[in-house]
C-alpha cells in the first residue's frame, strides 16, 4: 500500500515506452524506474520547474537531503543547487522540530515556487498542513513530500 498512484504512473509509462518504439509489450519489457531518490527528485524539480526557479527545503545540516538543493555559503554543491535557486529552512535548534514560523517568514520573502516538505533525517512528523496552508498556499503551486 501506499504506492498505488506511483505503480500508475510506471505503469502508464512502461506502456508508452512500448508504443514509442513499436515493441510487443508480448516479447519486450522496459524499467522506467530511477536509480535512485536522487535522480528521481531532479527529474520531479525539472519537469514541475523553470531553470532558476526557487526551491525552499530543509537545509542539509538540519535534517534535509544533498537532492533538495544544498549550498554553502560559498558554493553550491548539488546539481539542483546549480539549476534552480535553492534555499534552506531550518530546525529550531532549542527545540529540534522545523521552525515553521522562520519557515513562514522565509517563504514571504524568497517565494519559491516548489517547497519540499521532505527529508532524509529528520526523525519528527512533519506538518504538512501548516507548510501546505501558510506556505504553499501563497506562493508555490506544489510541495513534495
Amino acid at each position: 500500500g501506499g504506492n498505488e498512484y506511483i505503480d500508475q504512473a510506471e505503469t502508464l509509462c512502461q506502456k508508452r515506452a512500448l508504443e514509442a518504439f513499436n515493441l510487443d509489450p508480448q516479447q519486450w519489457g522496459v524499467n522506467v524506474q530511477s536509480l535512485s531518490g536522487s535522480p528521481m527528485n531532479f527529474e520531479v524539480y525539472t519537469a514541475l520547474l523553470q531553470p532558476h526557479d526557487r526551491i525552499l527545503s530543509l537545509d542539509l545540516p538540519h535534517g534535509g537531503h544533498l537532492s533538495h538543493g544544498y549550498q554553502t555559503p560559498t558554493k553550491k554543491i548539488s546539481c539542483v543547487s546549480k539549476y534552480f535557486e535553492t534555499m534552506g529552512y531550518r530546525l529550531n535548534e532549542k527545540t529540534g522540530y522545523i521552525d515553521y514560523d522562520q519557515m513562514e517568514i522565509l517563504a514571504d520573502h524568497y517565494r519559491p515556487k516548489l517547497v519540499v516538505a521532505g527529508a532524509s533525517a529528520y526523525p519528527r512528523n512533519i506538518d504538512y498542513g501548516r507548510i501546505k496552508k501558510n506556505v504553499c498556499v501563497k506562493h508555490c503551486f506544489n510541495a513534495v513530500a
